[in-house]
């Protein structure tokens, strides 16, 4: 994975497009890598793009307001490492924000390069002035303070209908957002630069007036 960093999801970001990962992954026999819709970028920006190492958040239900709520999402914010997308995971929940313009300011001090949660997130105004990438399922101004609380960071876990492992690659855009297992994410991301290649040149040939079945016929790719 150490080939992995951030150069290489720079230039993810700009030549890659979250249809054709899906596309490999589904063909490498992960078919269920795309993240449930309605997740979208805070940022009104259509060509927004976010990729990164997962570095994964847990969140659950909290009944009481306690003395010192938020120590253990400092603890995960200040374990981030360059490179990093904050991963929250909420099992459903969209009551709180669990993410916000401080928490922005923290993580991206840290390196990391964007946050995404199936929750929701808050401060919208501050964050985009920020350009910190956040994707949610959008703005709650509620504190999580006393209704949720983190319950573990750098373990497994769900979030919108796809496991999430710490260190898995998060490919996050206006189409939808992809998690590549860590294991496989070097030949997918590979894999992924080879169809993109092949794209083009099917994009030049129909340009230039060649019918689809002969485009298909030479590149095999849609």
């Amino acid at each position: 994975m150490s080939a992995l960093d951030d150069a290489l999801f720079d230039t993810m970001a700009e030549r890659l497009y979250v249809a054709v990962i899906s596309d490999i992954l589904d063909g490498m026999g992960f078919r269920n890598q795309v993240l449930e819709p309605g997740i979208m970028p805070a940022q009104p920006d259509a060509r927004q793009v976010l990729v990164g190492r997962a570095a994964t958040v847990l969140v659950g239900p909290q009944y009481e307001v306690v003395e010192h709520p938020y120590t253990s999402q400092i603890a995960a914010i200040d374990a981030l490492m360059p490179g990093d997308v904050v991963v929250s995971g909420v099992g459903g929940m969209t009551n709180i924000a669990v993410w916000g313009e401080l928490f922005s300011n923290a993580a991206r001090s840290r390196g990391a390069r964007g946050f995404l949660t199936d929750g929701c997130h808050r401060d919208t105004r501050m964050i985009l002035d920020l350009g910190f990438p956040v994707f949610s399922r959008g703005p709650r101004p509620v504190d999580i303070s006393g209704r949720g609380t983190v319950i573990s960071f750098g373990r497994p876990i769900e979030v919108a209908g796809v496991s999430v492992r710490p260190g898995d690659v998060v490919f996050a855009e206006v189409d939808g957002i992809v998690i590549v297992p860590q294991d496989v994410a070097e030949e997918t991301v590979s894999r992924a630069f080879e169809k993109v290649a092949k794209e083009d040149g099917a994009r030049e040939d129909l340009r230039a007036g060649s019918l689809l079945s002969e485009v298909w016929s030479k590149y095999r790719v849609l």
